[in-house]
C-alpha cells in the first residue's frame, strides 16, 4: 500500500527528538518512530511477556528517582535558601553534572554553598547535553567523556565565572583495605584537557586523593582557593558540614538499600529483580542509560541501583588484590551480592570503548558463576527500541535458565577460586621462563635470568600467526599489546615440544591507573581456562615492591638486567642515528644484530665485560660510510609496548626513515626510572624509611652504570641525553599534573623534550583504544597550539590500514617543511 513519511521536532523537552511520523493509505491515524519517550507511540495496553497480565496490576516503586531525589537534596535546599536572601553578589561557579559528582555530589555543593560560591550545576543529561560534548571533543573516547565536554560547554554558555573540576585519583578512604581505588584515567584527566579544549577558563582542580587523608584534601582545596582568599579555617568548617550531607545521602540510599532487600521482592513483583550494575555516571543517569529503569518498570520488573547494595559487607583483597579500579572494585563486590540472591540478576550498563570494562567484565562473569547477566553497551548512537527488545528477551532467557535449574539454587557457599596463583611459591630453577618480546630488550632480560641461574628464552618476534592465535582467546576490548602477548604466550603453549611442568612466563604487572596491570591476570585466566593452571606467571609488580619481587631470581639479577637494559638501548639509539645515512644499505643492521649477540652472550656470561662491547659497538657504528645530508629528526612517544614492539607498529621507525626522516625513540628506561620515582614518592608519604633508602640507592647505581656506559659515546650520539624523571615532570607540568600516574605524562614531558632538541615533528604510537594513547592525543593539541610543531596520532590494532600510510607520508611532508624553516631561521 502507498505511504507517506514525514518528520518534525519534538520540543517537548530538552532531548529535542526528531520524530518520523508514518502515514499508511487505508489505516487511521499515523505510526511515529524515533522518540526517546512514549509520547507519540500508538497507545496500547501493555502486556508483561513473563506474566501476561498489565503493568497497573502492582506498583513498581522508582528506586533511580528516589536515589535523584537524595542526591540533589541538599543542593536544591542551599540554593532555594541562599537565592531568597539576595544579600551578596557571589561568584558563580559551575560544577558540571558527571563523573564523581553523581556520587559526591551532595559534598561538593555544600562545600562550595558554604564557602561563598553561587553553585551552578549543569542540568541532567539530554540530547543538547550529548550534541554539546560531541561539537568539543578532542579526540575519539568513550560516551561518558563525550558527555562530560557537553556538561562543560553548557555551564560556559551559562556565563558561569570559573568550573569546578577536580582530579579525581583515588576514592578508597584511609580505612579500606584496599590501597587503591583509582578512577579511571579519562576521569583523572578531565580538568587538564578541559583545559585544552576550552582555552581561557577558568578551571579549579584540585587533586582528590582520598587516601591520603583530611590534610591532604584540605591542603589541596587551599591552593584551589587561593585567589579567592578563603581561609583555610573556613575550608575545613565547609568540609565538616559537606561531609554531613554526604553521609546523609550515603545513609538514606543504604536504608532504602536495605528496606527493599530485607522486604519480600515477590510482594513488589513476582518478576526477577534487576540491578542495574556500572558506575553511577552510567548507571543511574536516565540520559545516559537509556531510562532503562522505566523501561523496565513498563514490564513490571523491579530495578535496583547498584549503590543500593550491601557492597561493603563483601571483601575482594584475596581474590582480587590487584583491582585497583574503584568501579571494578564495586562492580565485583556487586556480582557477589547479586549471586548470592537468587531473586537478583544484572544488566550491566556500559559504553563502548571503555577501558576498564574490557577486562572487569571477564572479571564480573567468573564472579557470577553462570548466574545470566545483560551487557548492554551504549553511546551516542544507541536507540531506545533496541535496549527495549534485548531487556525483554534477557527476562525471558531468565525465565528460561530459571525453570531448567530451579530457581532454589545459593551460591552463596561456592567460592571462586583465586585467580593468581603466585609464582614466589615455585622452585624457579627447575624451570624456563619465557619473556615476551616487546623489545630486544628483553634480551638483557633473559641474560640475567641465566646469570641467576634460571632458564631463560626470549619469544619469538610476534607475527600474523601471533595476532590471530591471541584473538580467538580475547573479546576484542582489551589492548593490542594484551592481546599480542596472549598469543605468543599461546603460541608457545600450544607448540608441540611444550613442557609445562618445566615452563613459566615473565609478564610484569603494575597498580594501574591504565590496563596493563591487568594484563597477567587476564593471562593467568586464559591459561587456566585452557587446562594449564600449573604454568606459573612471574608478575613483578612495578610500584614500591618491584626490586623486591625481582629479588626472588636472585640477589643480582637487578644489576644484570639493567645493564643489559642500558646496553641494548644505547645499540638501539647508534642504529636508529646510523642507519638513514648509511652509504650500504643492510650494513648498520648488520652490525646491530652482531653486537646485540655479543651483548647477551656477555650479561649471561662468566666475563661480563659489556664495557668492552660498548667500546667495540662505538669504533664501527663511528667507521660505517654515511651520507652527509641532514634528515628531519621525528621523535617518537607513546605507549612502551606499541612504540617498542616492531610487528605492533608496522616496524614505524622503518618506515620514517623510508620517507626521509631520522627516528628518536622515547627510550625503556625512562619508564624504569619513573617506577622509581613513584615508588620513593609512595614511601615517602608512608614514611617506609627502608623502602626510601633501598630504591633511592637503587636508582643511584642505576645512574652511576648509565652514566659510565654513555661515556663511551660521548661525541658521537646526538641523541644521547635523556631527561631525568623529574625534568620529564616539569616539562609535561603545563598540561598535566604529576598526581595523575602512568605513561601519560611521561609522553607528554618527553614530546617537550624532543620539540627543545630540535625535534621536527612528534609521531604518538599507541594501541588501539589506549586509555593514555587517547589522552595524549589530546594533550599533543595543546603542544601543537603552544609550539607549532607538526604532531600525529597513530592508533595499532594488528589491522594494517593504507590510510595510516597516507597519514604518514603527510606528517613527514610537514615535518620536512618545519625543518627547512628551522633550519633558515638559524
Amino acid at each position: 500500500r502507498q505511504y507517506s513519511v514525514s518528520s518534525f521536532e519534538c520540543k517537548g523537552c530538552p532531548n529535542v527528538c526528531e520524530i518520523n511520523r508514518v502515514k499508511i493509505e487505508g489505516e487511521e491515524g499515523h505510526l511515529f518512530y524515533g522518540g526517546r519517550c512514549e509520547k507519540y507511540d500508538v497507545k496500547k495496553k501493555k502486556t508483561s511477556s513473563l506474566l501476561g497480565e498489565s503493568p497497573e496490576a502492582t506498583a513498581i516503586p522508582d528506586l533511580f528517582a528516589f536515589r535523584d531525589e537524595m542526591l540533589w537534596k541538599e543542593h536544591l535546599k542551599l540554593q532555594s535558601e541562599v537565592r531568597s536572601q539576595k544579600s551578596e553578589v557571589r561568584t558563580k561557579i559551575g560544577v558540571p553534572y558527571i563523573f564523581y559528582f553523581h556520587e559526591y555530589l551532595p559534598f561538593w555543593t555544600t562545600l562550595l554553598w558554604e564557602l561563598g560560591f553561587d553553585v551552578k550545576v549543569s542540568p541532567k543529561t539530554n540530547r543538547q547535553t550529548v550534541n554539546l560534548g560531541l561539537e568539543s571533543i578532542l579526540s575519539e573516547t568513550c560516551f561518558p567523556v563525550k558527555v562530560a565536554y557537553g556538561h562543560i560547554k553548557y555551564l560556559l554558555n551559562e556565563g558561569v565565572d570559573a568550573l569546578f573540576l577536580p582530579s579525581f585519583i583515588n576514592l578508597n578512604t584511609e580505612d579500606e583495605s584496599l590501597e587503591r581505588g583509582f578512577a579511571c584515567p579519562y576521569t583523572q584527566t578531565i580538568p587538564y584537557v578541559s583545559q585544552v579544549a576550552f582555552k581561557g577558563v577558568k578551571i579549579l582542580r584540585p587533586v582528590v586523593n582520598l587516601k591520603l587523608g583530611k590534610k591532604f584534601m584540605l591542603d589541596e582545596l587551599s591552593k584551589a582557593f587561593k585567589s579567592f582568599g578563603i581561609s583555610k579555617n573556613r575550608i575545613k568548617n565547609a568540609i565538616a558540614a559537606a561531609e554531613l550531607a554526604q553521609e546523609n545521602f550515603n545513609k538514606a540510599i543504604s536504608e532504602k538499600g536495605k528496606e527493599v532487600l530485607n522486604s519480600n521482592p515477590k510482594s513488589l513483583t513476582p518478576n526477577p529483580v534487576i540491578v542495574i550494575v556500572g558506575r553511577s555516571y552510567n548507571s543511574s543517569d536516565k540520559g545516559m542509560n537509556l531510562d532503562i529503569p522505566k523501561k523496565l518498570a513498563d514490564l513490571n520488573v523491579l530495578a535496583i541501583p547498584m549503590d543500593f547494595l550491601p557492597l561493603n559487607d563483601h571483601n575482594l583483597d584475596a581474590e582480587w588484590p590487584n583491582m585497583y579500579w574503584r568501579a571494578g572494585q564495586r562492580i565485583l563486590k556487586a556480582a557477589r551480592v547479586v549471586n548470592e540472591n537468587p531473586n537478583l540478576y544484572p544488566v550491566y550498563i556500559g559504553n563502548f570503548a571503555c577501558g576498564p570494562d574490557s577486562f572487569i567484565l571477564k572479571y564480573f562473569k567468573k564472579e557470577l558463576r553462570g548466574k545470566p547477566f545483560l551487557h548492554i553497551e551504549i553511546d551516542e548512537h544507541s536507540a531506545d527500541a533496541g535496549a527495549i527488545t534485548r531487556c525483554e528477551a534477557f527476562l525471558d532467557s531468565i525465565q528460561s535458565v530459571n525453570r531448567s535449574i530451579g530457581q532454589s539454587v545459593n551460591r552463596k557457599n561456592k567460592k571462586s577460586p583465586s585467580p593468581i596463583h603466585p609464582f614466589t611459591h615455585s622452585p624457579l630453577k627447575k624451570r624456563t621462563i619465557y619473556i615476551p618480546r616487546m623489545s630486544d630488550h628483553a634480551f638483557a632480560l633473559a641474560a640475567a635470568f641465566e646469570r641467576c641461574g634460571v632458564g631463560a628464552e626470549v619469544l619469538p618476534e610476534s607475527d600474523k600467526e601471533t595476532i590471530e592465535t591471541g584473538k580467538m582467546h580475547v573479546s576484542g576490548k582489551e589492548c593490542y599489546p594484551c592481546a599480542v602477548t596472549t598469543g605468543d604466550m599461546l603460541k608457545r603453549v600450544l607448540s608441540p615440544d611444550f613442557r609445562e611442568e618445566e615452563s613459566a612466563f615473565f609478564m610484569p604487572s603494575g597498580s594501574g591507573p591504565c590496563r596493563f596491570g591487568q594484563y597477567n591476570v587476564f593471562h593467568r585466566l586464559t591459561l587456566d581456562d585452557l587446562g594449564y593452571s600449573d604454568v606459573p606467571i612471574f608478575s613483578p609488580n612495578q610500584d614500591a615492591e618491584f626490586y623486591k619481587d625481582l629479588g626472588i631470581v636472585g640477589k643480582d639479577f637487578t644489576l644484570w638486567s639493567w645493564k643489559g637494559i642500558i646496553a641494548v638501548e644505547l645499540l638501539t639509539k647508534c642504529l636508529h642515528e646510523t642507519r638513514p645515512y648509511e652509504e650500504e644499505k643492510g650494513s648498520a643492521d648488520f652490525l646491530y644484530q652482531d653486537y646485540l649477540k655479543k651483548t647477551y652472550s656477555s650479561l649471561k656470561g662468566a666475563d661480563g665485560k659489556v664495557e668492552d662491547i660498548l667500546e667495540a659497538v662505538r669504533r664501527d657504528f663511528e667507521n660505517l660510510p654515511r651520507y652527509k645530508e641532514r634528515k628531519p629528526l621525528i621523535g617518537i612517544i607513546g605507549e612502551i609496548f606499541v612504540r617498542s614492539n616492531k610487528f605492533s607498529n608496522e616496524d614505524l621507525v622503518r618506515k620514517i626513515e623510508a620517507l626521509g626522516g631520522a627516528a628518536w625513540l622515547a627510550p625503556v628506561e625512562e619508564w624504569i626510572y619513573y617506577v622509581n620515582y613513584i615508588a620513593t614518592q609512595k614511601a615517602l608519604l608512608k614514611k617506609d624509611w627502608s623502602a626510601i633508602m633501598n630504591t633511592l640507592l637503587t636508582a643511584f647505581f642505576q645512574k652511576k652504570i648509565e652514566h659510565r656506559y654513555a661515556g663511551y659515546f660521548k661525541g658521537f650520539l646526538k641523541t644521547l641525553k635523556e631527561p631525568e624523571t623529574k625534568e620529564i615532570l616539569r616539562k609535561a607540568s603545563p598540561y598535566l599534573h604529576r598526581s595523575f600516574e602512568g605513561e601519560t605524562i611521561l609522553s607528554i614531558g618527553k614530546a617537550v623534550d624532543l620539540i627543545e632538541k630540535g625535534a621536527s615533528g612528534i609521531i604518538n604510537a599507541m594501541p588501539f583504544g589506549c586509555m593514555p594513547g587517547t589522552i595524549v592525543t589530546a594533550l599533543m593539541q595543546g603542544l601543537n597550539r603552544d609550539f607549532g610543531v607538526p604532531g600525529i596520532n597513530i592508533p595499532f590494532d594488528g589491522t594494517e590500514s593504507p590510510t595510516t600510510g597516507i597519514q604518514l607520508e603527510a606528517f613527514m611532508h610537514q615535518a620536512k617543511e618545519y625543518s627547512s624553516k628551522s633550519i633558515k631561521e638559524r
